[in-house]
């Protein structure tokens, strides 16, 4: 028996379990939610950003008719055998007449403007830069191969091909497909209605007349400009004090309405951080903490039915945890496939010295020139890195991703960045 048992001493506090990487926490908090209910929307603009719900199958042919790529003569490539050559031009097709309006007969050309339909009888369409431009006739200097400059009927699609997958998050240059591909209307997930709470008594809005001892609401701005790119919808915003009491009665009722709640501050261990004790004590509280810098105190869970996610007070911290979870926790409400956050590969310009055994995410530019034996695009800070420092986020193009290992990351080092936009 040793000593201390003997004199009926306490054995030693078991060590507290390390805290998850932001890998893993990010797969803990998208693990637990399911995709909200789906919707059939109109086809318009405003669908940009949206996630699809169910893939978009074509119901017509793309084109529908085979068609002329280029301003230039309709002929049968066996007539210019040998060039030049000079064939009369019997007739003209535009764009909007119908198919076989104009025949190419043997020994014969017409001419043809681009997305015209092709002359019956006619397999290739010789550019105008290969010819004279002639009217009645045509002199013909170069020899086109067969289905030169034509686009045939349903290379593009046929009716049932499927456009777009569901889980793909729609982007502007995908609604000319959905259009091309004859649909009017598209099923996608309902966006998430999301609360944006700022808390502590110092907090006034921007542009106010501070008093001694009060700042700027600095993230809450940037925050609901984060819910919308991320193709949430801001249901709620309020800016709560640090009575622990007001703070409970406002987040649940806020939770009641909502499908997330995203806050700022009152998540780490000061005596008037009340926002997590709320959660814990109303609701259920899964993860607090990640081995990361800036962001640490990050907490999640569910107050009510509504997902809960407590970011840092600072303001850089709360947007790089936005970034890092929050953001893929709302496009993973929405059904999304990828939700991210997206990164590229990189070069850092310089050594970038960081806290050991924490993930750290810095501000970055880009230099205009790339590293000239990878080809990567090189990185370098854009100033101090604190997390209450908004300048160095504002001139940033991207966070640099640095591993926990290490306490300083040597130039030269490949990297992965998060783009910023």
């Amino acid at each position: 028996m040793t000593d201390a048992a003997a004199a009926g001493a306490s054995p030693p506090a078991a060590a507290p379990p390390p805290l998850p990487s932001v890998a893993e926490a990010r797969r803990r908090i998208l693990a637990a939610l399911t995709p909200l209910p789906s919707e059939r929307v109109a086809l318009t603009a405003d669908v940009t950003g949206r996630v699809l719900a169910a893939p978009v199958v074509a119901g017509v042919r793309l084109p529908p008719f085979a068609n002329s790529s280029m301003d230039g003569y309709a002929v049968r490539v066996a007539d210019v055998a040998r060039v030049p050559c000079r064939l009369p031009v019997v007739g003209e097709m535009a764009a909007g007449m119908a198919p076989r309006a104009v025949t190419v007969a043997p020994g014969t050309a017409a001419k043809v403007m681009t997305g015209a339909p092709l002359p019956e009888g006619a397999d290739a369409v010789v550019p105008y830069e290969w010819t004279d431009r002639g009217g009645g006739t045509v002199t013909i200097h170069q020899r086109p191969d067969p289905g030169h400059a034509v686009r045939a009927a349903g290379e593009d699609l046929e009716p049932g091909d499927s456009v777009l997958p569901a889980g793909h998050r729609l982007r502007p240059t995908d609604l000319a497909a959905c259009a091309a591909a004859g649909v009017d209307a598209l099923v996608l997930h309902r966006a998430p209605r999301v609360a944006v709470v700022t808390t502590g008594d110092e907090l006034r809005p921007p542009g106010s007349r501070l008093r001694p001892g009060e700042i700027f609401d600095t993230a809450g701005l940037a925050l609901e400009a984060l819910v919308h790119a991320a193709g949430g919808v801001v249901a709620e915003r309020g800016t709560l004090g640090d009575d622990p009491e007001q703070v409970a009665v406002a987040l649940a009722a806020m939770a009641a309405r909502v499908d997330c709640l995203v806050t700022v501050g009152g998540v780490s261990v000061g005596d008037h951080d009340h926002v997590r004790a709320t959660v814990e004590r109303l609701g259920r509280l899964r993860l607090w903490r990640v081995a990361m810098r800036p962001g640490r105190p990050l907490a999640v869970g569910r107050l009510g039915e509504a997902l809960f996610l407590g970011l840092p007070g600072n303001p850089v911290s709360a947007c790089v945890t936005f970034l890092l979870f929050a953001a893929p926790a709302l496009l993973a409400l929405q059904g999304a496939d990828r939700p991210g956050p997206p990164t590229l590969p990189a070069m850092l310009a310089h050594p970038v010295e960081k806290p050991e055994g924490l993930e750290t995410f810095h501000r970055v530019t880009w230099d205009p020139d790339p590293d000239a034996a990878t080809g990567l695009p090189r990185v370098r800070l854009t100033g101090a890195q604190g997390s209450g420092i908004t300048r160095s986020l504002a001139l940033a193009d991207a966070l640099v991703a640095l591993p926990a290992d290490g306490a300083v990351i040597p130039a030269g080092a490949r990297v992965d960045v998060i783009p910023l936009s």
